[in-house]
């Protein structure tokens, strides 16, 4: 199997842990005409008017929050028209960061060791932090990952409904047609 890259992300602003002030720092982004077009791209839009994301960004030790807004205006097809409508978004966003560590499955006790690995799943528990890859959190990357997730995966356009064919008569079976031919002579 052979490794292939994954294509750069058309919006990126990474933002190095050093740079937060423990009190918070705050950035604002704002996606640049060839960036909307490749967001526009990614995400299957006929068009992005605007960008934007105004975060604060908190650090405690090796750990950060980030607290903020995304603003988007952009087009839509619809599902039903296949027409190009106008959208906003406005994305208030939450999120716990923290460096990445390699995550080691417990393995059962020697007793019973047959190579298999335990895996817990907790329910009722908050999400783990994202993670700090290399010393740095993409802006960019979380922008884009939570405006996706934002996204109405079947867009109507306001007014736009939905009818429903007429049902079309089924073909008269060949025995109703000998049937009515033998009637007929």
């Amino acid at each position: 199997m052979t490794s292939e890259a994954l294509p750069p992300l058309p919006l990126s602003r990474p933002v190095r842990v050093d740079a937060i002030k423990l009190r918070g720092t705050p950035f604002a982004l704002e996606a640049e005409p060839q960036e909307k077009a490749g967001i526009a791209t990614m995400l299957d839009l006929p068009s992005v008017e605007s960008l934007e994301a105004r975060y604060m960004l908190s650090r405690s030790g090796e750990r950060v929050k980030l607290e903020g807004t995304i603003k988007a205006a952009f087009h839509q097809t619809c599902t039903v028209t296949l027409d190009p409508f106008p959208v906003t978004l406005e994305v208030p966003l939450k999120l716990d960061f923290a460096p990445e560590e390699p995550a080691e499955p417990r393995r059962r006790a020697a007793a019973d060791d047959s190579g298999e690995i335990d895996i817990e799943v907790r329910l009722n528990e908050d999400d783990p932090p994202e993670p700090i890859v290399d010393g740095a959190i993409d802006l960019g990357a979380v922008t884009l990952e939570f405006l996706a997730l934002a996204l109405d995966p079947y867009p109507r356009k306001p007014g736009a409904v939905f009818a429903e064919p007429a049902p079309e008569e089924p073909p008269e079976s060949p025995f109703a047609k000998l049937a009515r031919l033998k009637r007929d002579s």
